[in-house]
C-alpha cells in the first residue's frame, strides 16, 4: 500500500484521471459540461481518443450518464494538456468546486485536513457526503500538482484520502486479480464440488445462460419425477417453481418482466461459456468465505449472480453502443467526409492557381492587345486628321473647280437666267453671308439684299462660328485676305454648309445672277 501511495503522488496522469471522475460525478455541473463540449465536440473526441484514459477502467465503473460525462471531462482535460490551455478546465472548476478554486488561491500552504475542516463547516447540510467530500479533496489535489504548490502529505486526512483512491484503483482491477486462472486453477476442487451439488456436469457446455436455466429447471423436474413417477404434469410444474432450487429462478424472472424486461429473450441473448460459470461459483466461495453465505443461501445466491451476469452483460453491451459505437461511427463519418472535403480543398485550391495562372496569362494578353489598340486608334485619329485635312481640300477645291467653271460660261447663265426680282426674292429666302469685297461692293449689295450678312476682311479677329447657322457661305476674291480665307475654311471643316466663290463684280445684277446660280446649281 506504502508504495502505491508514493506512486500516486507524482503521476499527474492518475491526478487527472481523478479529475475527469470527479468533475464527470458531479451531476450539478453535466449540463454546464455539456454545454461546454459540443462548441469543440469532435476536437475534444479525437482528444480523448488519442489520451491514455480511452479504456479507463475506473470510468467503466460508473453508470452510463456518469461515464459519458467523465468522458467528455476527460477529452476536455486531454485537450487542455495537449495544447497547454486550461481555460476550460478552470470553467467547470470554478462551476462545480467554487469553494476549493477560491481556497487554493487563498492559502499558500495547502494542508487537507484543515481544507476539510473549512469545508464541513460551510456546508449548510449537518452531514457531508464522503463522495462529495473526496471528490473536493481530488480537486484541490488536482490544483496543487498543476500549479505546483505544496501540500502537507504526512497528516492524516492526506494518507486516508489518497488510501480511498488507491482502494478504487484495486476495485477496477478485482477481476483480473480475484477472477485470474491462478484463483481458478487454486479453487478447482471446490468448484467442482459446487458443479455436482448444483447437478451440472463439469464438461457441461451451454450455449447461453438461458439453456442454463432450463438445464437447472429440467434437472429439478427430473428429480420430482424420481422421487413421484406419478405426479401430473401440471402439478410437477408448479412444485419445481415452489419446493425445488428453480423456484428462485421463477421468482427473480417473474420480477424482471415486471421491470418491462422480457427474461426469456434477456438470457438467451448472453453466451455463457465455462469460464463464466468457473468464476460465477468462485464468486459464491468468495461470498461464503467473506460475507458469510449460508448453504441454504447458497442456491438463491448463485441464481441471483446468474442473473446479474445477464443484466450486466446487457448493461455493458448498451453501455458501449450508446458511448463507444454510435460515437465512433459518427465519428469516423465526419473524418470521411472531413477527408473528402480536404481532398476538395486541395483540388479547388489547385484550379484556383490554374485560374490565376490562366488569367494572369490572359490579363497580361489583354494588356498587349490594349496597347495594340491604343496604338491602332492613334494611327486612326491620325488619319482622320489627314482625312480631315484631305476633305477640307476638296471641299475648297470643289468650290474653286465650280468657280472656274462659272467664269467660262458666264455670259451664258446671264442671258438664260431668271428675272431680277425672282433671284432676289429667292435670294433673299437663305440666309447667306458674304466674307471679303470693297465696302462700296458690300454696300451696293446691302441695299438691294438686307438679309445678307457681310464681313469685312479687316475683321480677322472676329468670331465666326455662327457660319454654322447659315445656308451658303460666299467669298469675294477681289478684295480678301488669305489668313480670313484660311479660318473660314476651317471653320467650315466643321459644318455641311458650303462654299462659294464670287469674282466681285461691280454690277448688282450680274452679282445677283452669280449667288443665284451658286444656290440653285
Amino acid at each position: 500500500m506504502t508504495n502505491l501511495i508514493e506512486d500516486l503522488k507524482p503521476d499527474v496522469a492518475i491526478v487527472n484521471q481523478f479529475l475527469c471522475i470527479a468533475l464527470g460525478g458531479n451531476s450539478f455541473i453535466h449540463a454546464f459540461i455539456d454545454e461546454l463540449y459540443s462548441k469543440e465536440e469532435w476536437t475534444y473526441y479525437e482528444a480523448f481518443q488519442k489520451c491514455e484514459w480511452k479504456n479507463n477502467s475506473l470510468f467503466s465503473m460508473y453508470t452510463t450518464k456518469s461515464e459519458g460525462k467523465i468522458r467528455q471531462v476527460a477529452g476536455i482535460v486531454a485537450w487542455s494538456y495537449q495544447s497547454q490551455q486550461f481555460t476550460q478546465v478552470d470553467q467547470l472548476i470554478k462551476k462545480g468546486y467554487k469553494y476549493v478554486y477560491q481556497y487554493m488561491k487563498q492559502h499558500t500552504n495547502i494542508d487537507f485536513e484543515h481544507f476539510m475542516r473549512s469545508f464541513a463547516k460551510r456546508q449548510k447540510k449537518s452531514i457531508v457526503k464522503e463522495i462529495d467530500l473526496i471528490y473536493q479533496n481530488i480537486v484541490l489535489w488536482y490544483l496543487c500538482v498543476r500549479e505546483n504548490k505544496t501540500f502537507n502529505q504526512s497528516n492524516i486526512a492526506w494518507k486516508s484520502f489518497i488510501q480511498v483512491l488507491v482502494t478504487s484503483i484495486n476495485e477496477s482491477e478485482v477481476e483480473n486479480s480475484l477472477f485470474s486462472k491462478k484463483m481458478r486453477d487454486q479453487h478447482r476442487m471446490e468448484i467442482e464440488e459446487l458443479y455436482k451439488k448444483f447437478g451440472i456436469p463439469k464438461n457441461q457446455r451451454f450455449d447461453s445462460i438461458g439453456s442454463l436455466l432450463e438445464f437447472l429447471i429440467s434437472n429439478n423436474l427430473r428429480k420430482i419425477y424420481e422421487l413421484s413417477p406419478e405426479c401430473p404434469t401440471k402439478k410437477a410444474e408448479e412444485q419445481v417453481f415452489q419446493d425445488s432450487p428453480a423456484k428462485y429462478i421463477g421468482a427473480i424472472g417473474g420480477w424482471l418482466k415486471i421491470l418491462k424486461i422480457h427474461e426469456l429473450d434477456a438470457t438467451e441473448q448472453v453466451p455463457l461459456t465455462k469460464i463464466d460459470l468457473d468464476n460465477i461459483f468462485l464468486e459464491l466461495l468468495y461470498a461464503k468465505k467473506y460475507n458469510h453465505i449460508q448453504n441454504e443461501e447458497q442456491v438463491l445466491f448463485f441464481i441471483t449472480c446468474v442473473y446479474i451476469k445477464c443484466l450486466s452483460a446487457h448493461y455493458q453491451e448498451t453501455k458501449q453502443i450508446y458511448l463507444d459505437q454510435s460515437k465512433q461511427e459518427y465519428y469516423l463519418e465526419m473524418k470521411s467526409k472531413e477527408s473528402h472535403i480536404h481532398e476538395q480543398e486541395v483540388k479547388l485550391i489547385q484550379r484556383q492557381r490554374e485560374w490565376h495562372l490562366n488569367n494572369d496569362q490572359k490579363q497580361r494578353e489583354i494588356e498587349g492587345l490594349t496597347r495594340n489598340l491604343r496604338e491602332a486608334n492613334a494611327k486612326i485619329r491620325q488619319l482622320e486628321q489627314v482625312i480631315v485635312k484631305m476633305e477640307d481640300y476638296s471641299d475648297e477645291v470643289h468650290a474653286l473647280r465650280n468657280y472656274l467653271y462659272w467664269e467660262e460660261q458666264h455670259d451664258s447663265h446671264v442671258k438664260s437666267g431668271p428675272s431680277m426680282k425672282t433671284m432676289t426674292e429667292y435670294i433673299q429666302s437663305k440666309r447667306i453671308i458674304v466674307f471679303g469685297g470693297s465696302p462700296i461692293w458690300q454696300q451696293k449689295l446691302k441695299m438691294e439684299f438686307q438679309q445678307i450678312e457681310f464681313v469685312d476682311v479687316s475683321e480677322i479677329n472676329r468670331d465666326i462660328s455662327k457660319i454654322q447657322r447659315f445656308d451658303a457661305v460666299f467669298i469675294n476674291t477681289n478684295v480678301f485676305s488669305h489668313a480670313f480665307y484660311k479660318k473660314i475654311i476651317k471653320e467650315l471643316s466643321k459644318t455641311e454648309v458650303p462654299l462659294y466663290y464670287l469674282n466681285g463684280q461691280s454690277n448688282v445684277e450680274n452679282t445677283a445672277v452669280e449667288i443665284y446660280k451658286w444656290l440653285t446649281d
